[in-house]
């Protein structure tokens, strides 16, 4: 038995969750309905309809469902079969506890990938009929680096999940660290450049490196910087410095995936059933 095996037994389960089909029909109906409104609705395309448009502002509220959906399908993955006693059924199939940690992972991943593409597919078909020009390339590199986001934020719940055997302390515990990396992480660069500037805000500037860098190292901020960068042509300003490029971006998501998976996997290894 590997980790594709309880992948797949998770999955398998999530096909008849309710909380499934409620994810994949919210996403579609705010990202399909958030294009036709784009398309139709002079005022949010600004009088000019574009397919980099339309991405940018799908962009925004994709990060938002993207981070609380994670919280749901993933902060339990973990925790609920520890606290439930299932943990130890698993481990005796057999399983290791990386197995474990891993198949939660890719299931919960692709479990939250099925709403995404659903939603992205039926906007797709919304864009075909309502856009006079589309570029599918775009489209599908958004796709791609939305999928990304949802990795990443799955990994951090997996993560966070594999810290504990209580279900209701990883639900606070994820719900904590959405609050951080959506809002209070906002703070970050601001507080960077008052300490910078002699804890003094008359004159202050937020040019400097670390300012800058805090300003994309969230998932959400990285995520939106990396749309920027590769679809809204970000890099033909002038020369930037690596950690403000796309590729930057993409190994800050991957290390938002690697390490927080890592701390819960260390964290769940060492611990007792």
């Amino acid at each position: 038995m590997t980790w594709a095996a309880v992948a797949r037994k998770d999955f398998q389960d999530a096909r008849l969750s309710k909380a499934l089909w409620a994810l994949t029909a919210l996403f579609v109906l705010m990202s399909a309905g958030m294009a036709y409104l784009y398309a139709t609705v002079p005022e949010l395309s600004g009088g000019g309809v574009s397919t980099i448009g339309l991405l940018f502002m799908l962009g925004a509220p994709a990060t938002l469902f993207i981070a609380i959906a994670a919280i749901v399908v993933a902060v339990g993955s973990i925790a609920g079969e520890r606290s439930s006693g299932s943990a130890k059924l698993l481990l005796g199939l057999p399983h290791t506890r990386r197995d474990i940690v891993l198949g939660k992972l890719v299931g919960r991943t692709a479990v939250l990938s099925v709403a995404i593409l659903t939603g992205l597919a039926v906007t797709l078909v919304v864009l075909l009929a309502i856009f006079g020009s589309f570029s599918l390339v775009d489209y599908v590199a958004f796709a791609g680096l939305t999928l990304l986001l949802a990795v990443a934020y799955v990994g951090i719940m997996v993560g966070i999940s594999a810290t504990t055997d209580s279900s209701g302390r990883a639900m606070a515990f994820g719900l904590g660290a959405f609050v951080v990396l959506e809002f209070l992480a906002d703070l970050l660069p601001l507080g960077a450049a008052f300490v910078l500037n002699g804890f003094s805000a008359q004159g202050m500037t937020t040019t400097s490196p670390l300012v800058e860098f805090l300003g994309v190292v969230t998932p959400t901020a990285a995520y939106q910087h990396a749309i920027g960068w590769f679809l809204g042509n970000l890099s033909a300003a002038g020369p930037t410095p690596f950690y403000l490029t796309g590729w930057m971006s993409l190994l800050l998501l991957a290390g938002w995936l690697v390490v927080p998976l890592a701390i819960g996997y260390r964290r769940f290894r060492g611990s007792d059933l």
